[in-house]
C-alpha cells in the first residue's frame, strides 16, 4: 500500500535526486518521523501537511524533536527540517531556525507554522517566534548543495 507521506517525501526526495551533486540518500529507518542523509554530509528531517491553501501546521512530539536534535549533533549546520506544505511548496529551513521558532522542549509537543502569503515566500513560527526574515520558495533543494 502507498502511504500519503510517500508521495509527499518522494516530490522531496525527487528534486534532491535531480540536482547535479547529488550522489547518494540514506534513510534512517530508526528514527522517530523521516530522516535522511544525503551525500553522507547532510541531514533532512522532512514532515508534510495535506492542508490545502495558506497555512500549514507540522507537529514536533518530544520523541520528533530528540531525532532532529541527533541530526543535528551527527550532520551540525548541515542540518534542515524539510516541510512539505501541500501541493504549494517545499520549505526549506536550517536547525538553527527551527529551533528558535520551535523553542525545543523534549517534554511537550511543540508545532510549527508555515505561511505562505498571495505572491510571498514562507513565513515559520512556533512558540519561539518567527524565523527572521522570509524563506524563498527557491531555497529548497540548492540549500542543501
Amino acid at each position: 500500500m502507498i502511504a500519503n507521506y510517500h508521495f509527499y517525501d518522494g516530490a522531496a526526495l525527487s528534486l534532491i535526486t535531480d540536482r547535479g551533486e547529488f550522489t547518494a540518500l540514506t534513510r534512517f529507518p530508526d528514527v522517530a518521523g523521516r530522516a535522511y542523509a544525503v551525500n553522507h554530509d547532510k541531514g533532512i528531517y522532512v514532515k508534510h501537511s495535506t492542508t490545502d491553501g495558506t497555512h500549514w501546521q507540522f507537529t514536533f512530539t518530544p520523541e520528533h524533536q530528540a531525532a532532529v536534535r541527533d541530526l543535528f549533533k551527527k550532520y551540525d549546520n548541515k542540518t534542515f527540517i524539510v516541510l512539505i506544505c501541500g501541493e504549494v511548496g517545499i520549505c526549506a529551513i536550517s536547525y538553527g531556525e527551527y529551533s528558535a521558532a520551535l523553542d525545543e522542549n523534549f517534554k511537550a509537543q511543540r508545532a510549527l507554522t508555515v505561511e505562505r502569503p498571495r505572491g510571498g515566500g514562507f513565513r515559520v513560527h512556533g512558540a519561539g517566534g518567527y524565523i527572521k526574515g522570509v524563506v524563498p520558495l527557491n531555497r529548497f533543494p540548492g540549500c542543501l548543495f
